[in-house]
């Protein structure tokens, strides 16, 4: 993908636009400008790719840093801790592990902004693109469509860490500075609504060469994903109004996954992890830092220039030395023991591709440098020694973040009470059980923690926890409050993040804060 390193999020873009007029006049320092970019199909492409770009964006606007959206999902649920080196190694993780999180959360900012800069080259590129001259029409179809999934996806995670965010399908300008926050619903509703028009626009087959791009089953595994969450949390948490999908149309997408898409559940869950398993048949849509093994990236003072997946260096261990098998990192999310515990050690496959005991695998360590260290450590995107970057290592680790996979497929179409339910389930757990499988229905709480075993690190838990109640999360979260580590969900905050606050400045105080901040 190409690079195109011009960032403007939210309000900080309005601010810039009001800037721009004394300026007009002058003669641009370059050639090419945003008013004459938008021109052949290969400058599409190259907007399109800066839009993918921000998926691998960890370190938001202020390049503060290091918020990986599936860490600070795991950190926020009750399957990891904050940790690094010590209470003052990134605060404001571990304020989210605490869940006394400020108003003035940098984390909580990044995880905004990085958000609201890949909306808005979306909506910069669906602005322009009847303007671009395509030889052949399918093109404009196909990158627009993808344009919007993207729109989606970040506005899905806003929404979601949020609740109350606006919503805006047009690149901002100045007089926008006020803009006020959407009604849940209505953002749900738009989701739902753009999924279902785009789905018959974007490809079934996506070309080896552009790996990683959306595709028609990419869009139904989301509406799925989308669909459970507004049933079981923003319906009755945050008073969002029906969707325009019914449940049985949602199932039908989701088996037409399972039945006719190119992607299937791998045989070995070992082979779903490290550099060669990026974009496996599972992958329906994966954030793409394969690009990061032949980078020679390192750049401190521009954190979100990496592709690398930034979850691997903030996972390893301290004082690792030389292993065959693995490096160090900065001991960030460590595993709590209810997770570990929660695997059948003996008979689960998952458990040990899933989680590091690294006193079980003989590596060494030093938990004493290791900030509310458990005894053990997500694996599936620990930094590995045979795939060590060549140089700038924590910039470049090459691991896909997958967004969903096949597996999800399964487990969604089972909970929404597909008839094929008891065979879904199945799957997904005769591949972790192998010879030791027994079977046991597919009840909606077998469901939730086979979920919970299946996805263990990849920042799916939190949300799950949310969709079983707020009462249910904040008893299970609150019962990780071992020893020193203090954590409070309080249920008066809805799961939710608070609004930056320098947004609510920014926006003249037009934004309001969330509830219980």
């Amino acid at each position: 993908m190409k690079r195109i390193t011009q960032i403007i999020p939210f309000v900080g873009l309005l601010l810039l636009a009001g800037c721009m007029d004394n300026f007009l006049d002058h003669k641009p320092p370059v050639q090419r400008t945003q008013d004459n970019f938008f021109q052949t199909k290969s400058d599409a492409e190259q907007a399109l790719y800066a839009v993918y770009e921000v998926l691998t964006f960890h370190h938001g606007r202020q390049n503060t840093g290091f918020h990986p959206y599936d860490l600070m999902s795991n950190v926020l649920s009750d399957d990891a801790y904050g940790g690094g080196s010590g209470p003052g190694d990134q605060p404001h993780i571990v304020e989210f592990n605490d869940h006394n999180i400020s108003v003035t959360n940098d984390k909580a900012l990044g995880l905004w902004s990085d958000r609201f800069t890949g909306i808005y080259r979306a909506n910069l590129l669906l602005k322009n693109i009847n303007d671009v001259r395509f030889q052949n029409e399918l093109d404009r179809t196909i990158i627009a469509a993808e344009a919007r999934f993207l729109r989606v996806l970040f506005y899905y995670e806003l929404v979601k860490f949020f609740g109350y965010v606006p919503l805006f399908e047009r690149p901002l300008v100045a007089e926008d500075i006020r803009m006020e926050q959407t009604d849940p619903g209505e953002v749900y509703e738009f989701l739902v609504t753009e999924l279902l028009d785009i789905i018959p626009d974007l490809r079934d087959v996506v070309p080896p060469a552009q790996a990683g791009r959306a595709s028609s089953w990419a869009a139904k595994s989301m509406l799925g994903r989308i669909y459970l969450y507004h049933r079981d949390y923003a319906q009755p948490v945050l008073g969002a109004g029906p969707l325009p999908v019914s449940e049985s149309e949602v199932l039908g997408h989701l088996e037409d996954v399972i039945n006719n898409s190119p992607h299937r559940l791998l045989d070995d869950f070992s082979a779903l992890w490290g550099k060669a398993a990026n974009n496996n048949a599972e992958a329906i849509f994966s954030v793409q830092h394969g690009a990061a093994a032949l980078s020679a990236f390192g750049d401190w003072g521009f954190l979100n220039g990496s592709y690398g997946n930034w979850a691997s260096q903030m996972t390893g261990l301290r004082g690792v030395g030389f292993n065959v098998n693995y490096t160090a990192g900065w001991s960030f999310q460590p595993v709590t023991p209810d997770l570990a515990d929660a695997f059948d050690q003996d008979n689960d496959s998952r458990y040990f591709f899933s989680i590091l005991d690294p006193v079980e695998e003989n590596v060494n360590h030093r938990p004493d440098e290791m900030y509310q260290w458990q005894g053990y450590a997500f694996k599936k995107f620990y930094p590995r020694r045979a795939d060590v970057p060549s140089v700038n290592v924590p910039f470049n680790w090459p691991y896909n973040r997958p967004v969903v996979r096949f597996a999800d497929v399964l487990l969604m179409a089972a909970e929404l009470g597909s008839p094929n339910a008891q065979d879904y389930f199945d799957q997904v757990r005769r591949r972790a059980y192998g010879d030791n499988f027994v079977q046991i229905p597919p009840t909606r709480e077998n469901i939730m923690e086979e979920r919970r075993l299946e996805f263990a690190g990849e920042g799916l838990r939190y949300w799950d926890l949310l969709r079983m109640g707020l009462d249910t999360a904040a008893q299970k979260i609150n019962a990780q409050a071992i020893q020193d580590i203090n954590i409070n969900f309080r249920t008066e905050r809805l799961g939710l993040l608070p609004i930056p606050q320098s947004e609510i400045n920014l926006s003249d105080r037009t934004l309001q804060q969330n509830p219980g901040y």
